[in-house]
């Protein structure tokens, strides 16, 4: 994978078009790879939302597609494509 910064824009923006590759610097410093979108037609139904909630604009929420499950990544970290 060749890392590029990117900003929390960007990676938001990519995540509602589809699947994207990405990787963010964890609070130990260790490089976490993640593969992921909020793009609701490439998740599975029952890991929809099950209500509505306003988006926080310290973090970047995505459903991790190889864990299953939504996670989010602080704007704070360094995020790379």
């Amino acid at each position: 994978m060749n890392l590029v910064a990117t900003s929390p824009e960007v990676l938001r923006s990519r995540l509602r078009e589809g699947v994207v590759q990405f990787a963010f610097k964890k609070v130990d410093g260790s490089l976490r790879t993640a593969v992921g979108t909020t793009n609701l037609s490439t998740i599975p139904t029952e890991s929809h939302p099950k209500g509505v909630r306003a988006s926080s604009e310290k973090q970047v929420t995505f459903f991790d597609i190889e864990k299953r499950e939504w996670r989010s990544v602080s704007i704070l970290r360094e995020i790379y494509l």
